[in-house]
C-alpha cells in the first residue's frame, strides 16, 4: 500500500495554478517519472509550469489547442522554447467531424460527447488532462505506455493533475495499451460544466 498526498481544491480556478503545478512536480519527482504534459491555451500556465519544472530533470510538453481555437502568444511561445519545453498544437482528441452533427442537429450526442460528459463529473481539467495526453502522444512528444503526470485545469491556469499513463487516441479503450488513470495529484471539489 502506498500514501501519498492529494489536494482538492474547494473551488476551480486559476487561482489553484501555482499549488497544482507545486504538487505536480512533487509527484513527477517522487513517483520518478520523467514528463509532465501541461494544457494551455495562451502559453501562460505553460510558461509558469516551464519555469516549475526547470532543472528537475522532468521534460515539459506543452499542449496548445488548434489553429483558431485560442491565441498562443508569441512571447509565450519564446519563453517556453527558451527553457526547451516542447509545443505541440492539435485538435483536441475528443473532438471529432461526428461532434460537428451536434450542431446541425439538436440533441445528436456522439460517443465522445458522452466519454467527455463523463470525465467532466470528475473535473473539467481531469477531461482536458486526459485528452493532452493522448494529443501529445498522437504527436509524438510523448511514448505510449508510460506514466506520465498531466496539468489541466477549468477555464484558464491549472487547478487538476493526475497520473496517468499515456496512450495513442485510437487505444484510449484498449485493454492494454489504453489509457489509465493512476493517481490523482490535485482535483477541484467544485465542478463547472459547459
Amino acid at each position: 500500500m502506498v500514501k501519498r498526498e492529494v489536494y482538492y481544491f474547494e473551488d476551480f480556478g486559476e487561482q489553484n495554478t501555482k499549488q497544482t503545478l507545486e504538487a505536480a512536480k512533487n509527484a513527477a519527482l517522487n513517483l520518478g517519472l520523467k514528463h509532465v504534459v501541461v494544457a494551455t491555451a495562451s502559453g501562460e500556465t505553460g510558461v509558469k509550469a516551464a519555469e516549475t519544472f526547470k532543472d528537475s530533470g522532468v521534460s515539459v510538453v506543452v499542449v496548445t489547442e488548434y489553429a483558431g481555437m485560442a491565441e498562443f502568444k508569441e512571447s509565450n511561445r519564446k519563453r517556453l522554447e527558451a527553457m526547451k519545453a516542447q509545443i505541440v498544437t492539435s485538435v483536441h482528441s475528443f473532438l471529432t467531424p461526428a461532434e460537428s452533427l451536434s450542431q446541425l442537429h439538436p440533441g445528436y450526442c456522439s460517443e465522445n460527447t458522452i466519454i467527455k460528459e463523463v470525465l467532466r463529473r470528475f473535473s473539467q481539467g481531469l477531461k482536458v488532462a486526459a485528452e493532452i495526453v493522448m494529443m501529445a502522444t498522437d504527436a509524438g512528444a510523448l511514448p505510449p505506455g508510460v506514466d506520465v503526470v498531466s496539468v489541466a485545469g477549468t477555464g484558464s491556469g491549472a487547478d487538476t493533475s493526475l497520473v496517468v499513463r499515456s496512450c495513442h487516441s485510437n487505444d484510449f479503450f484498449h485493454k492494454e495499451r489504453g489509457i489509465e488513470f493512476r493517481e490523482i495529484v490535485a482535483m477541484p471539489r467544485t465542478k463547472k460544466f459547459w
